[in-house]
Order: structure tokens, then sequence, then C-alpha cells
């Protein structure tokens, strides 16, 4: 009775009771069954040895096998046969058990895609919950016990797997194979059109590959299988030394559904002549850092793995994992006092298709979600992510795509401006939705990009369904079915919130008024279109092509569009856009930099077409724009007729760091200041092993070596250069100690094409977020080294690193390792913060002072090293920066009341400034704070003559420092509360009145300086304003031909500034006529006259 009442469940039970006499009817029924089944097999196992003689049965301690070999993915065999395992297999999964050598039954589990791709069992307790799969062991009359595998009739993609446990080293079965019996009963729903896969790993991100088994026949017979090793270590990712999961196997994505299959024998076969068979724990740890490797940049090194030490939890209402790279963010526990994880990291694979497939991964665009995250699943608010193609904002899901128009909905909230979604997870409610016919389960992936559009596939299992190309401030979009047919859908049919007002040829309109936001689309067919069913809600589009484009019509009211609007969008909606190349040029003579869109078909050729110019781009253009506009989240859209258009932008200049200039500090206080901040004692200098905050730190100490060394303190300057040295070089080598780090280290992602540095912050490995802002701080500290020891960033010393950080924020075309621009989006001319992009206001940024340092310390590093591409690019990227915080966070030309059209933002919209760009609008705040102070001090930090663009307008600048100050208590920085950048608001106001800001700081006793700040660099920066007065370089009204040549005005007169980064003289000339000889690799002064 005890073991009755452990088996229900560890309750006293009444022997008599009813659930008593069914355990014991139900034990004693299994008990015979089982007795029958053993005399039934010795019964069979006798006649079989009377009638069969050990030499037919085995040749060479051999399987034997009738040898069909069908052409096949895997390059593997199949035979109608079923198999006995051999000496020298390696077993894995053999009547239903899980070999130990793999850690027996606990390490057999499934994921399921309807439990979000977890594991759905719990080993220890033995259950399990998953949605689409089920298993058993059952009794086959040839083979005894075996593994049964059942999918339900709704299953989602599912698998069975072994693994991961400890690591076996099955290199001696390098010439050998996997094999295994399988036999399916049943082919499901689909048919197995496209078969099984079957999948290897060392760890997540380093394995076999999805292996297509095209040679399994499934008759309902047992079929024999081997899948030559060669096959599985092809990808070059699976380390046979260290296989900790021998088995993951599933049936094609979106095929699984009905499927049944039994499944035996899974071994390793083969073993290399003379070797001995492996055993538990045999393989190399692939979590032990030493079974890394490095690859070598200069003196420096990058490791191809990530230190299991380095991983990192927080619990937050969960168990987060970080520093563990581009991860899945749950993780199974976490010891809060260690902030060690316990479980294993899930990591997140790019949704990649086609000829992405074939590039480094990108991240950071207006579509950035589409290759980190696919389609959004209706009605699941946590797959927020929209796309914002600008006038358009669209969510890709599983059943198409829902498409708005951002000029539709803009209007204020709260405190900015934005496109207040309804219902936003529903498949289409204001607006307008993109399906097709035959199916509504779809897979989006990323097929293509260009710097300014993205085509988006969407595929049911390996079949492509359908696709769209979206262009960045075109008022098309582009979609095609390869199988079932186009629809629309909307939220009515025809009434008061939908209806059609063209209909004519290939063409029909379509306007949508739902929840106050209006939109008018066009869908023009190719070729003799028809619309079925045009006044319902579900519109389906044919054609031989089974293409159309959906146009937006810049209409003011719903189906007002005249006849001429509707005649010049129609004429060229099926001139199809496939890619928009956006390249740019640098004058030397002026450093004016000319950015010119060129908009292309499939095959490369320029396309006829119609362009959305924002504000960017129309007010600093000669391109003839048409009748027809709208506004939208960056301002008015001009569109205009063109197969290419070009816009010239100012360069503000760059200097090192700000001048010492006689007579304008006190030295000796000066001295004290760099002396207080060296006697803290290195420790001191920089208690972070993060990416983010200890560059900022790196990037203060080289603002501090450069004042130092202009004010002739050599000894000092020299000890914090060589403090940045150890520090940068430690960073620049991921194995410090002989072994893999755990901290303050760099590691090349080959699946996201992105360099991951150790420790992670603000989701710059989950995310991917701000790497330009990271990894700016680390160049622009080694431009400092650079500028005084040229040696150390040679090719053999630390230069291939610096590089290589500048490589992964913005890489140039065609690089091999990392995406073009990562940050940097040409098509906005600005940056985005975020890689994953999961917000229904599409992608931000905030801090354009901290991207413009970014790209100035390119230009730094470039002049220190004579390297003029990179100087080149620096100055587009910085001047491009520059001039889109004016335009979009500052609103120069509303500020001045330019005009209607020039006003960028809404009339509702009551500030000067904002602080954060979105996709869909701006927003007047921090992700962190709501004091006026951060909102805009966050666009003025660090302070360095990397972002002197922030004081091009000096009436503005006024207001702006105001506003800023304006919840201080006195309206002055000395006013501000503790943490509120009381010296970085010292510095703001000193670039529009230094001797205002001057008497405010020596007002103040004492304070604290902001993270990325020195007591010594303010107080130099302050005193310095004081001599030169107000920027004059920057607006294009004062050029100069030399990237280190800036010109400032006090009281009249003009101050030329230069740094020649070169060792030999340099002549400078200014437009105004000014010109200088500059000394070599120093400052040179020179006034104009007044």
């Amino acid at each position: 009775m005890a073991d009755i009442n452990e088996l229900l469940g560890g309750e006293t039970v009444d022997p008599t009771s009813a659930a008593a006499i069914e355990f014991i009817q139900t034990t004693q029924t299994q008990l015979l069954a089982s007795v029958a089944d053993l005399v039934e097999s010795v019964t069979s196992l006798i006649q079989f040895a009377a009638e069969t003689s050990l030499d037919s049965l085995f040749s060479d301690n051999q399987i034997y096998l009738s040898q069909v070999t069908p052409n096949n993915n895997a390059g593997g065999e199949t035979d109608g046969e079923t198999s006995v395992i051999a000496e020298g297999d390696t077993p894995i999964l053999v009547d239903a058990v899980v070999a130990d050598i793999w850690g027996g039954n606990l390490k057999f589990s499934a994921f399921d895609e309807l439990n979000s791709y977890g594991d759905c069992t719990d080993e220890q307790a033995g259950t399990e919950d998953c949605k689409s799969i089920d298993w058993q062991t059952v009794s086959d009359s040839d083979k005894g016990d075996v593994l049964q595998v059942s999918y339900t009739d709704s299953a989602g993609h599912a698998g069975i797997v072994v693994g991961p446990g400890s690591a076996v080293d099955l290199s001696d079965y390098s010439n050998g194979s996997l094999k295994f019996d399988i036999k399916v009963v049943n082919k499901g729903a689909d048919g197995l059109s496209a078969g099984f896969y079957i999948k290897l790993e060392t760890t997540p991100d380093r394995t076999s590959g999805e292996i297509a088994l095209s040679q399994i026949v499934a008759n309902g017979n047992w079929e024999s299988i081997s899948i030559p090793m060669s096959a599985l270590t092809a990808s070059g990712d699976l380390n046979l030394a260290s296989v900790t999961a021998p088995l993951v196997f599933f049936p094609a994505f979106g095929t699984s559904p009905g499927v049944q299959y039994l499944i035996d024998n899974v071994r390793f076969s083969g073993l290399a002549d003379g070797a001995e068979q492996p055993a538990v724990g045999s393989g190399v740890d692939p979590q032990n850092p030493s079974s890394y490797s490095v690859t070598a940049y200069g003196a420096g090194n990058v490791a191809d793995g990530i230190n299991p030490n380095s991983y990192r939890c927080v619990y937050d209402f969960g168990n987060w994992i970080y520093n563990a790279g581009v991860v899945e963010p749950g993780i199974d526990g976490c010891n809060t006092d260690t902030n060690i994880p316990q479980g294993t990291p899930t990591p997140l694979s790019p949704q990649l298709t086609g000829p992405a497939q074939e590039k480094p991964t990108p991240t950071h665009k207006w579509w950035g979600s589409i290759p980190f995250l696919g389609e959004m699943q209706t009605g699941n608010a946590d797959q927020a992510a929209y796309i914002t193609p600008d006038p358009f904002i669209a969510r890709v899901t599983e059943k198409g795509v829902r498409l708005l128009s951002i000029p539709g909905g803009l209007g204020p909230y709260s405190d900015g401006f934005m496109y207040q979604i309804p219902d936003p997870f529903v498949e289409v409610y204001d607006g307008i939705a993109v399906g097709n016919t035959d199916h509504s389960n779809l897979n989006a992936y990323l097929k293509d990009h260009s710097d300014g559009s993205v085509t988006v596939m969407w595929k049911a299992g390996d079949a492509d369904i359908m696709e769209a190309t979206f262009v960045h401030g075109s008022p098309y979009a582009y979609f095609k079915a390869y199988k079932g047919d186009l629809v629309l859908r909307t939220l009515r049919e025809d009434g008061g919130e939908k209806g059609i007002f063209y209909n004519q040829g290939n063409s029909l309109g379509v306007w949508t008024s739902v929840a106050g936001n209006l939109n008018n689309f066009l869908i023009t067919g190719e070729g003799s279109t028809s619309f079925a069913n045009s006044s319902s809600n579900e519109i389906t589009v044919s054609n031989e092509a089974k293409e159309f484009t959906l146009a937006y019509l810049p209409a003011t009211g719903a189906g007002n569009a005249s006849s001429a609007m509707i005649s010049f969008f129609e004429a060229r909606a099926r001139n199809l856009v496939a890619a928009v190349n956006i390249d740019y040029s640098v004058d030397r003579s002026n450093n004016q930099v000319t950015v010119t869109h060129s908009y292309l078909n499939a095959q490369g050729s320029a396309v006829d077409t119609v362009v959305g110019m924002l504000p960017l781009h129309w007010k600093n253009s000669s391109q003839q724009a048409s009748d027809y506009k709208v506004r939208s989240a960056r301002g008015m859209i001009k569109f205009s007729q063109t197969d290419s258009f070009n816009y010239a932008l100012p360069f503000v200049g760059v200097l090192p760091t700000m001048p010492s200039i006689a007579d304008t500090f006190d030295q000796a206080t000066l001295e004290n200041l760099v002396t207080e901040f060296i006697d803290q004692g290195s420790a001191a200098w920089n208690k972070r092993t993060d990416t983010y905050w200890a560059g900022k730190n790196y990037g203060k100490v080289a603002e501090l070596a450069a004042i130092a060394d202009s004010i002739g303190m050599d000894a000092e300057q020299t000890m914090l250069i060589d403090w940045l040295k150890a520090e940068l070089a430690d960073w620049f080598t991921a194995d410090t100690s002989g072994a893999l780090d755990s901290n303050k280290y760099f590691s090349y992602d080959s699946i996201w094409n992105t360099l991951l540095g150790f420790e992670e912050s603000f989701g710059s490995h989950q995310r991917l977020a701000d790497h330009h802002f990271h990894y700016g701080y680390f160049v622009r500290a080694a431009a400092e080294i650079c500028r005084v020891d040229a040696a150390w960033c040679g090719d053999d010393q630390f230069g291939p690193m610096i590089e290589l950080l500048i490589r992964d924020y913005a890489a140039d075309d065609n690089d091999e390792l990392f995406p073009a621009m990562r940050n940097f989006d040409p098509a906005n001319g600005f940056s985005w913060a975020d890689g994953r992009v999961n917000f229904t206001r599409g992608n931000n940024n905030e801090s354009t002072s901290e991207a413009a340092t970014a790209y100035g310390a390119i230009i730094l590093y470039g002049l220190t090293t004579g390297n003029n591409a990179l100087v080149e690019k620096g100055m587009y990227l910085h001047a491009s920066t520059s001039a889109a915080y004016w335009e979009y966070w500052n609103n120069i030309d509303g500020y001045n009341n330019v005009s209607a059209d020039a006003d960028n933002f809404p009339a509702s919209y009551n500030k000067i400034t904002t602080s954060i760009i979105w996709g869909d609008g701006a927003v007047f705040s921090t992700w962190f704070s709501a004091a006026y102070a951060h909102i805009l001090g966050i666009q003025g930090l660090p302070s360095s003559p990397l972002i002197l663009h922030v004081s091009q307008y000096a009436d503005y600048m006024e207001d702006y420092v105001a506003l800023g100050l304006s919840e201080s208590s006195n309206n002055k920085p000395s006013g501000l509360v503790d943490d509120q950048w009381r010296d970085l608001w010292w510095n703001l106001w000193a670039m529009v009145d230094a001797d205002a800001a001057i008497a405010d700081y020596n007002s103040a006793a004492s304070y604290t300086p902001e993270a990325g700040e020195t007591k010594a660099h303010t107080y130099h920066w302050i005193h310095t304003f004081s001599a030169l007065g107000q920027l004059q370089t920057g607006t294009g009204a004062l050029t100069s031909d030399y990237p280190g040549a800036l010109a400032f005005v006090k009281d009249g007169v003009t101050s030329y500034v230069v740094y020649n980064f070169t060792n030999q003289e340099l002549a400078v000339s200014f437009s105004d006529g000014h010109t200088l000889m500059a000394a070599p690799q120093a400052f040179t002064l020179t006034k104009g006259s007044q």
C-alpha cells in the first residue's frame, strides 16, 4: 500500500477506493502484457537463432545494409532494412532510451514554436507541456521498444532534442556517419513535402546547420538512414571534439501537423581504426574559455566566442541574463548574491533569406526589426515592432503587413508628437493590410536591403509566398505573390470608414478613415488586373504577374484625390524601385559634403519614379519638387519626379582639444585641477568594465591628457597616455592571461556580424544597442594616443583593432565582416540607437552629441594616421549628424519662422527642441529622466571639440540654455540639483556667453563632475571660449579647406584656429580670404581684422 500511495502522488488513500482499485487493475494489466511480450520475444529469438548463422548476419563487425544510395542533401544513404548497432558505434537513442554518454533520458527534450521555441519539458519532474509534439515508448513488432513521436493536427514547428550535456569528443568518427532507423507512420496533412531535418550542436550558435534529409522515403516501412559526418561538419561551425547535442530532429517548417514516426538505433558509426570509443565528458568543454580561438588584429586580438564566466544576471520580476551575446533576455535562474545566471542562454538567429544571407547582417535601420525578429504575431502586444518607411508606418505580421500613413495619424501626444496607433496589434484597423488568399500563418525574413530600401519575404516553411519592397520617403510600396493571390483588407466594407474613390484600368483607389486617421491609397496592378469584391473589406487583386504597387496619395480628405494627383502617382507606380544607393563626396576646397540618392531597378539601372524628399534633402538641394507634399514625422515631405537627387551639407571642423590660449586662464589653477585628478590614483580614473561607462572614462582622460600636453605638464600627460595605452591594450587583447578573459575583451559574433564588448551595457549585446556611442569613446581615446605616439596605432600595433571598432559601427560597403554603416541611416541622415527595434514607434535615437563624437573620432583617427578615406567618411557622418540635429531635433527654421513648410514641428508642439527622435515623431524626454537639465543636456555630452556644432546658432542657443536651466533654483547651472550636470551646462552656456558661465562657475563652492567630465576640462573649456567667442564655421557661411580648421568671433574679431595633424607646415585658407601657415602637429591661432 505504501507503493500505491507513492505512485498516486504521495497521499494516503483508502485501498478500497475507486482510485486504488483502478490503479491495481491497470498495473495488473500492464504486467500481464509485459510478460506476454517477453515470452513472445524469447520465442522469436530462439527461432531466429536456429534459422540464421552469425556469419550471414555480421561481416567485419559492420551492419549488413542493402545500400540504396539516392541523391540527397546530406549526401547520406538509406535502405529498407533495419539495423543492428555494431561494435565501435556510439549510441545516442536506442530502445527509446538516451545513452548514458549523453546524460540519459534527463537530456531528452523538445522545442516547440507554440511554446515560444523554448524547452517544453521538465526532465527532472518527468513532465512536459509541449503544445505541438508528444512522444512515448511503444513496442514495435520488428524492433521491440522504440520511440514514437507524434504531432498534433495544429502543430507548429517542433522537434526532439538530445542534449545539450557534457561535451563528447567524436573526432574519431570524422570519416564515419550518423545513422538511425525511422518508420514514418503518418506523413501528416502536408505529406512531409519538404522532408525531415537534422542538426548537431557544439553550442547553440556553433552547429552543423540544419541538414535536409531528402533520402527518407516515408513509405510506412522501416528505413535505415546514414549521414556522412562530412555533411554535418561542412558548415565549419560544428566542433567534433566538442559535441554537446548529438541530435536535433524535426520535420521541415510548416509540415508538422499530423506527422507520426518511430525512431530507433540513433548512433555514430565508423570509428577510426585503432581508436577507442569516447567516454562521458571526453570532449573539449565549449564553456571552457581555453576552447575558444582568437584572431589577431595587429598586436591585439578578438575572440570567436564568449567566456561563460562573463555571463551575468539580474532579478527584476523575472530572471534576466546579460553579457552573454545576442540572446533572449530570460534565463532559468539568477543567483542575486553573485549575479551569476543558472541555465543556458537562448541565442537569437537573424531572420534572413535570399540575397540577405550572402551579406553581413544589418541592424539599426528604420526596418531593423525585420532581421532581428521577423514577423510580429497579430494580437501579441509583446511583439510590437513597426517599421517606418516614412510616409508609411507598417507592421509586418504572420498574415502579411499592416500599412498606415504617418501623415494620416500624426498628432500631439503627451510630451511630443507621434502616430497614436489604435489597437496596434490586430491585423488591420485604420489603414489597410496586404495579405495572401492562401496563407495566414507565415514567417517573414529580410530578403534584401539597400541604403534606402528593404525587401521582406514571407515564407511558409521553405516556400516563398509573397514579398514587399519598402522605400524610405517614397509614396510607393511594391508587392508580389509567389503562391496564392494578394489580398487587401480593411476594417470595414464600403461605408463611413472605407470607400472606393477610383476604379479605372489596372488601378483601384481605396480610402479609409478610422479613429480619426485618414488614408488614401492607390493600388496599381501589373498588366490587366481585377479587383474582386472591391466594396467589401477583403479585396482580392488578380493579375498574371501577381504584382501590384500600393501608393499613398497626399490628399487632404477621404477620397479627395484629384485626377491630376492620381495621374501623377499612377504613371510611375509600376516603375519598380529595387534599391536606393546613397553615396557621398567631399569637396576638400571648402569641406562641403554632397550626398546623392540614386533609385535603381533590379538590374541596377536608373528608375524614373516619384521620390519623397525630407526637409534635410529639399532644403539643401536644387532638385525641383512637384506641387504634392505632406507633413510627416520629420516635417514636410515634398514629392519629386526623378531617378536621383543630391543635396549639400557644410562641415563644422574638428580639433583634438580646445587650444590653450595665453592669459586666458590661471595656469596654477588649471595645473592644480589636473594634478587633483591624477592624485586620485589610476584606480579612481575608471571603475567600470562595461563598454559605455569605461569608454566615457577613457574619453575624459584623453581630453585631460591633451590639456596637460597643451600647458606643458609633460610628466602628467605621459602618465595619462600610458594609462590609456595599458587600458585599451587590455581591451584589445582577448586572452591577456593566456585564456579567454572574462571581462574587458571583444568577441566577434559571426552570426550577427558584430563586435561584442565585455561587459555589456544598455543592451549592447541583446539589442546590439548604441555601438556607435560606446565604441566611439574608445576610438576617441585611441585617436589621442595616436596623435602623440603614431607608432602605437601602426599596423603591427593597435591600429587594426581601432579600425575594427570603427568598422563595427561605420563599415564601408562590401565589408566582409560588418554591415555598411550599422548605426547611421543614410536615408534619414542621422543614426538610430537600437538594433532589435521592438517598438510600435519604430526606431529611436537620443544623444546626437554622442553620435557626433563617434563620427568625429573617426576623423581624428584618420587625420592622425593619414587615412584619407576614414577622414572623408567621418566628415560625411559628422556633417549629416550635425545638420540633422539642427533640422529635426531643434527645428531651426521653425524657430526662425522661415516658412510654414520649413517648420518641421507640428503646430501643436510648443517646445523649441526635442530629445528623442522616433520613426513616427519625437518626444521631449529621456530614457532615464524627466528633468529639463537632462532632456536638453543629453545633446551636449561629452563636452569636446567634436560637438561644437551644437553652438552654431547663437540666438537659438541662448534660448536653449534658458530652457534647459528653467528648473534650476536660480536659472543657472549652480542652481541645479546634484547629478543634473552643472559642469555640462557651464560648458554649453560658455559657447554663447562664456563670461556669464564663468561668473556662475566661480560662485559654486563645489560640485561633482558628470561621469564623462573633469574639473580641469570644464575650467579650461569655459575660459577658452571666453577668449574665442562664438563659433562661425559649420553653417556654410564661413568655410575652410582643412578639416582641422575652425573660426570663432568675439566683439567683431575673428579668431582662426587650426590644428595641423601632419608633420609638415600646412597652408590653410578660409572662404573669407583669410590664410595662414599652420605649424606641424600643433595649434596655430591667428586673428582677422575687426
